[in-house]
């Protein structure tokens, strides 16, 4: 009898040891997952650097937060958004937030919509509105540099592009007339109002030309499939709390969706 009891605690001895030394070897083998590394486009709001060289804006906040959500590490590099672009095509960045296209499906997985956004040709208060972008044609039209707005005034021979660093110092020249229209984002032109302590009502749309949906895209030449689980998830769960809409809300007219 004595030599059975023994027997028994021997045997579960020997399966508390094994079990033991099986999470042990599991904990050694259950690493961190690598930081997503996103690439964010350098205008404002969406991206741009502080004085100290302390990275700010909208699609930094909202990939910090996807990341606390996702409970996962995260770099960034602030670039144009044609390197942005770049950077996915090549896999040298994991993520970014880009503008849902053809384009951006052939290199990157969707992992779903962020933000809306607004592409506007503003005008000072009282210009009549306009129904075609041909009636741009022969004016100064101020955009922003390393930004995207479509073949309409990208590659229009008939405007005469002028481009800005900073929307701050766009609003200021149409303003003062040095330009008669500038084509850029609702969220643009609003933070921009704000920063400049200009009134909504000095400056007026005049044309809506687009409105395009900004998605948070997976390069297709990243190996970091985990952490596109854990970002598709978190970015359901902020958007369900409704923690995506407070992040990206604006006011006003400018906040109106055709």
């Amino acid at each position: 009898m004595l030599r059975l009891v023994i027997d028994v605690g021997c045997w579960l001895n020997g399966r508390r040891l094994a079990l033991l030394l099986a999470l042990f070897s599991v904990g050694l083998s259950a690493e961190p997952l690598a930081p997503a590394k996103f690439a964010t486009s350098i205008i404002k709001p969406w991206g741009y650097l502080e004085p100290e060289l302390v990275e700010q804006g909208l699609l930094l906040r909202f990939a910090r937060a996807l990341s606390e959500e996702a409970g996962i590490a995260m770099s960034n590099q602030m670039l144009p958004y044609p390197r942005v672009i770049k950077e996915i095509a090549s896999g040298e960045s994991d993520f970014a937030i880009m503008f849902a296209s053809p384009e951006s499906e052939a290199i990157a997985v969707d992992l779903g919509r962020v933000v809306t956004v607004k592409v506007l040709a503003l005008a000072n208060a009282g210009e009549a509105p306009i129904s075609s972008v041909k009636q741009l044609h022969g004016k100064r039209v101020g955009v922003m540099r390393g930004a995207a707005y479509g073949p309409e005034i990208d590659d229009n021979p008939n405007i005469e592009r002028v481009s800005f660093n900073h929307i701050e110092q766009a609003l200021k020249m149409l303003v003062l007339n040095r330009i008669e229209v500038l084509v850029a984002t609702n969220y643009s032109i609003y933070y921009g109002l704000q920063a400049l302590h200009i009134h909504a009502n000095q400056v007026t749309p005049v044309y809506h030309l687009a409105t395009r949906y900004g998605h948070l895209y997976w390069s297709k030449q990243s190996s970091q499939q985990q952490q596109a689980e854990r970002l598709k998830q978190a970015l359901l769960g902020l958007r369900q709390r409704g923690e995506l809409q407070r992040m990206f809300m604006l006011e006003g007219a400018l906040a109106k969706r055709d």
